[in-house]
């Protein structure tokens, strides 16, 4: 399983909620649901090597969540991703979006994972 299936498989959980990888990122303003989660890796390192190969790799995965409505319903997105072995990182509100009309949040987690 690779990170990206596995923070997916985390965020669909959410039920009703369209996530993607970047993906509505090229959409037009217009055609952008109402709410929903993009993610995408901050950064990944090396933690562990063993005979020569990598054993274990920590991956910090940033969500950012949008919505027309505002912030203040936001879906349990630290239940998702912590229920998925996530730990939760810092967050911070994202600069409304006057073409499309989003608010936005990010917030970042980390995951710890084996590389067999």
């Amino acid at each position: 399983m690779t990170i990206f299936s596995t923070t997916e498989t985390a965020l669909n959980t959410l039920v009703g909620i369209p996530n993607a990888m970047g993906v509505f990122l090229t959409a037009s303003p217009d055609a952008l649901p109402d709410e929903y989660l993009v993610y995408t890796e901050i950064v990944d390192i090396s933690r562990q090597h063993a005979d020569n190969l990598e054993k274990e790799r920590v991956y910090t995965i940033q969500v950012s969540y949008y919505s027309r409505t505002g912030l203040a319903g936001m879906p349990d997105i630290d239940g998702a991703m912590t229920a998925a072995g996530f730990q939760r990182g810092p967050g911070r509100e994202l600069p409304y979006d006057f073409d499309s009309r989003h608010h936005g949040f990010a917030k970042d987690y980390t995951i710890l994972l084996n590389q067999n």
